[in-house]
């Protein structure tokens, strides 16, 4: 029998991911599964490394390309992309990361190095950058007086369309203060199954299991894990289907619909079923929830959530949710529309959007969110509810779109009640009815939400 083959380390896999995300274009949260599938030999510590460093690079990608091109004599573009991403993986560790020694970085980068095969020619010109940056002595970041759009987006590590954007509408304080939190670790929170147990009961449970839990400070449903020994997918707790990871924001916003046990409910872009589990506590898993979503890897991953989480109320559906949808019209008691939209409220948690998305994208969006509430709104019985959700802070896909909606369709009116929310939660709707949360002033991700109610 052959030895076990130990796995590769946190850096060697951390070029794996960042290299993938480049030339296949997957996300990089995929790329991360993918890699801790093919290696499950790999300890918790290298996991928890692989896991800092990527989405580390990623979090400061515009700011450590900033940093490197002051100290390398060619410019960044025409850099073979290996030693792009080597020189990104060192450079995170010099600047950010106190535990790991320069001189470390210096080394394990000139290994990667020669692991692919580089000419030696590289593998020189990364050392003497590396060794440059790691000297310190580095020119000043970007005066904000002479040119704002760059001092921010130096400093803060976000792309000069947005933070100019940001700028016009926000003024230069409030920009900075939310660049800022994008950049702050979120909290690792999850949400409790209702259906199997109670918040307190599962509290007890993790710790049992090991893991140290507090209640969160708006979701009556919510979790927030302090300390893991493990994987949290490894512990029984979550194989049971006793709780699922959600924002808290997230596990807030489906509380918005005036739901009964025994309605008959459309959700359109169901995703991975963060609030299809959720609607079923809401029914206690009596009625119907047809989950839409297009995708059939998203639709895999919903079908075996809704296995684990033991309900049968959910029945997944593939469709096209703009289109013609397989549902009579006027049938259904609320639409829960999960639009598809910039996701700039997920950066601190997604920040490979930083770099990955484009000013022209968001022209993109709000088409196909109209159009879904269309779609939504022939679906819904008169008397019921849609609720419209994004995860992003533009206006362009959030009022404006519901005030184009609501101008179209005199049938409906904006009617969101946050007496349906936990108590510390209502303060989240404001006038004249919109849900919004956000990093900086809540410690949650930026989201959007409204209640529309067909007359």
């Amino acid at each position: 029998m052959r030895p076990p083959v130990n796995p590769p380390g946190a850096r060697a896999l951390a070029l794996e991911v960042l290299a993938g995300s480049r030339r296949r274009g997957a996300s990089v949260e995929d790329l991360l599964h993918a890699a801790r599938r093919r290696h499950p030999g790999l300890s918790r510590r290298e996991g928890a490394f692989l896991l800092e460093l990527v989405q580390g690079v990623k979090r400061w990608e515009i700011r450590l390309d900033w940093t490197l091109a002051q100290v390398s004599h060619l410019p960044l573009g025409k850099l073979h992309p290996l030693v792009l991403n080597i020189l990104r993986l060192a450079a995170f560790q010099i600047l950010f990361l106190d535990r790991v020694p320069a001189r470390a970085a210096v080394n394990e980068a000139g290994i990667l190095a020669r692991a692919h095969r580089l000419p030696e020619a590289h593998v020189s010109f990364i050392n003497g950058a590396l060794r440059t940056l790691a000297a310190g002595d580095l020119p000043p970041l970007p005066d904000p007086a002479r040119d704002p759009v760059l001092a921010l987006s130096v400093a803060q590590a976000h792309p000069p369309w947005l933070v100019k954007r940001w700028l016009a509408r926000l003024g230069f304080e409030e920009t900075q203060a939310r660049l800022a939190a994008n950049n702050r670790l979120p909290p690792l929170t999850i949400r409790v199954n209702t259906l199997k147990t109670t918040r307190e009961a599962l509290r007890t449970r993790l710790a049992g299991e090991g893991a140290e839990a507090r209640a969160c400070r708006f979701s009556l449903a919510g979790l927030e894990l302090a300390a893991v020994p493990q994987s949290p997918l490894d512990l029984p707790s979550y194989r049971e289907g006793l709780w699922l990871f959600q924002d808290e924001a997230a596990q807030l916003v489906t509380f918005l619909l005036a739901l009964k046990p025994g309605a008959r409910v459309l959700e359109l872009g169901a995703g991975r079923g963060g609030k299809t589990t959720h609607l079923t506590e809401i029914l206690q898993d009596r009625g119907l929830i047809a989950a839409v979503d297009y995708h059939r890897r998203r639709l895999l991953e919903l079908k075996a959530i809704l296995r684990r989480w033991g309900v049968s109320a959910a029945q997944s559906l593939r469709a096209d949710a703009a289109a013609n949808l397989p549902v009579k019209a006027g049938t259904v008691d609320a639409v829960l529309v999960d639009a598809p939209c910039s996701a700039l409220g997920i950066l601190r948690r997604h920040p490979e959007i930083k770099t990955r998305l484009t000013e022209a994208d968001l022209a993109t969006f709000p088409p196909r969110q109209e159009a879904m509430l269309a779609a939504a709104a022939r679906a819904l019985k008169p008397g019921g509810h849609l609720l419209y959700v994004t995860c992003t802070t533009e206006p362009g896909e959030n009022e404006e779109v519901v005030q184009a909606f609501l101008a179209r369709h005199r049938e409906f009116r904006l009617a969101t009640d946050p007496a349906r929310l936990p108590p510390p939660a209502r303060d989240l709707v404001t006038p004249p009815g919109y849900f919004r949360s956000s990093p900086k002033d809540h410690n949650l991700d930026a989201f959007f939400a409204a209640v529309l109610a067909k007359k």
